[in-house]
């Protein structure tokens, strides 16, 4: 890595790789340096191309707590980034930027309210973080997790790259559901599950789960035509502006291939 970026970038290592379908993988990268971050933050990943970084957000799967950094990604075939990143395996090198970013879950979870995550596919991955500190703080008993239900939209049910995990969780959790949903159910035999977009079944799982106006969170990550829906759907239940917060992937209008991906 050339020495006049090393103020700002460190060098990691991949040293795992999961693939859930041809255009979905997880990797996990090693980081030399200290990279305190909060649950709901992203870091920047990126590849040197004629010499020059190229970069995108990527927000982060693991905990806080866990010694390396998680990520969900999403190939886009005409995107800036995704295709450099796709044929890198264990073992290969990425650069991240040493600090990072992102407001979203910044205050936490309030004890007393219903909180719902709704995503569309790697939007899962800010809520995964979560999930899995509240499990290790609640391992040490220093907290109760609050009521909370992760319903998580896909085309297909191989794109639930956390389902066994997020199923786990959900016998650790007494007050945690998830709520698997595919779009194309007529192309995935065998699915039983939910079935609609995740913003068609918002309002569904969120009567159902009891979010009421000063009763209620909502968190949207993922597309920003889900957010966009999610958010109307919300405000016509009754929530405040201030009860909805949202992490979009790239700029509602913009093709992924011109923002983050």
């Amino acid at each position: 890595m050339p020495t006049d970026r090393s103020d700002k970038y460190e060098s990691v290592e991949i040293v795992e790789r999961n693939d859930f379908g041809p255009d979905l993988w997880s990797i996990r990268v090693s980081h030399g340096q200290p990279f305190d971050f909060r649950p709901g933050q992203y870091a920047t990943l990126g590849v040197e191309v004629d010499g020059k970084p190229l970069e995108r957000p990527y927000s982060i799967v693991s905990s806080p707590e866990e010694a390396e950094l998680e990520f969900f990604v999403e190939l886009i075939p005409d995107g800036a980034l995704t295709p450099y990143l796709y044929p890198l395996q264990v073992g290969d090198r990425l650069l991240m930027r040493k600090r990072p970013k992102g407001l979203f879950l910044k205050t936490g979870l309030a004890p007393d309210r219903t909180h719902l995550f709704l995503a569309t596919v790697t939007g899962i991955a800010p809520f995964a973080s979560i999930l899995r500190q509240l499990q290790r703080l609640q391992q040490r008993g220093e907290v109760v997790p609050p009521k909370i239900v992760l319903v998580q939209g896909a085309s297909f049910s191989h794109e639930f790259g956390y389902a066994q995990e997020m199923a786990q969780l959900s016998g650790e959790f007494p007050d945690f559901e998830y709520v698997p949903t595919v779009s194309r159910p007529w192309g995935d035999s065998g699915w039983e599950g939910e079935i609609g977009r995740a913003e068609d079944v918002l309002r569904k799982h969120a009567d159902r789960s009891g979010i009421r106006p000063g009763r209620g969170m909502v968190y949207l990550c993922g597309h920003p035509g889900m957010i966009s829906t999610g958010r109307a759907v919300m405000l016509r239940a009754g929530l405040r502006d201030e009860d909805i917060l949202e992490e979009q992937y790239w700029p509602e209008g913009k093709a992924p291939n011109s923002a983050s991906e």
